[in-house]
């Protein structure tokens, strides 16, 4: 029998107002409780998990966070990390400034910032990022910049002028009203297919006979440590039957539900995130009792 693992989306799609139903909550401590996999799939930095997650305790096995480019484990400690290129964070600034309607964060594994906003709204979440200038982003790991729109057009212009720019080097994803830019190589997709191959690691301590390949290190088998891009490494052993599941309401969930094998939407989600799945469901408390032959609500 394969191990069977949900990669599930946050904000729309379990987190509403900053928190997470007690429904939805028992039924994922259910899941991991029956010895299946829950791991969190979405745009949010590690101090962003934080935040919803460790007021309610909640218990996972791991997160995909920053749109596809970090993964961490069930203690939120970074396996593996792609950071942009330099000049990515530079060059959107210089493109937007002036744009009204338009707020551009910064994301990294140590503290999240907020770097120019002339929308002057905030939502609980956009209030852990700390109000900082240009300057002090030298030397800085940039994993991801969020941007906010509030002027749809800004926000098509801004999509096509970062693909043209910077296509193979960066890549933004639609959510909501954001655009979340992170490394070409990131996507929600790419952090699911490359966290199933990583199952098949040996334990740590143990190898497959080639020196340092599958031994103990940072990071999952064959990843680079933190900062790294290099895909993981199964080694020799065969990789170990994972049947996965995915639910996520926006369009940078499309690539999480392509690479599960069976995808679910929400009954909001746009028409063209739910074309790319098998159905929907109306929370991941029902998709969870339907596999657990519960009966839902």
């Amino acid at each position: 029998m394969p191990r069977r693992l949900i990669s599930t989306d946050l904000d729309g799609t379990i987190v509403f107002n900053g928190t997470i139903s007690l429904r939805d909550r028992e039924a994922m401590a259910r899941w991991r409780a029956a010895g299946n996999l829950l791991v969190i799939n979405t745009g949010r930095s590690v101090s962003a998990l934080e935040h919803v997650v460790v007021p309610m305790g909640l218990e996972f096995d791991n997160a995909i966070l920053y749109t596809g480019a970090a993964i961490v484990d069930e203690d939120i400690r970074v396996q593996c990390s792609t950071a942009l290129p330099a000049g990515v964070v530079e060059d959107i600034l210089d493109f937007v400034e002036g744009a009204p309607g338009v707020t551009v964060f910064t994301t990294g594994l140590d503290e999240d910032l907020l770097i120019y906003d002339t929308i002057g709204s905030g939502s609980e979440l956009l209030t852990l990022f700390r109000p900082a200038t240009r300057r002090e982003l030298d030397g800085r790991e940039i994993i991801g910049v969020p941007m906010r729109f509030t002027d749809p057009e800004m926000a098509a212009r801004t999509e096509t002028y970062l693909h043209r720019r910077w296509e193979g080097q960066a890549v933004g994803f639609r959510n909501q009203d954001f655009i979340d830019v992170v490394p070409a190589s990131a996507s929600k997709g790419e952090g699911l297919r490359r966290l199933v191959a990583s199952l098949a690691e040996p334990p740590a301590g143990e190898t497959d006979g080639r020196t340092g390949e599958g031994a103990s290190g940072t990071g999952m088998a064959g990843e680079a440590p933190v900062g790294g891009s290099v895909g993981p490494d199964v080694g020799s052993r065969s990789p170990e039957p994972v049947e996965t599941w995915s639910i996520g309401d926006s369009w940078n969930d499309i690539s999480m539900h392509a690479a599960a094998d069976h995808s679910y939407a929400l009954p909001w989600s746009p028409p063209e995130v739910v074309a790319q799945c098998d159905g929907t469901v109306s929370s991941l408390a029902d998709l969870i009792d339907s596999l657990m032959g519960r009966p839902t609500a």
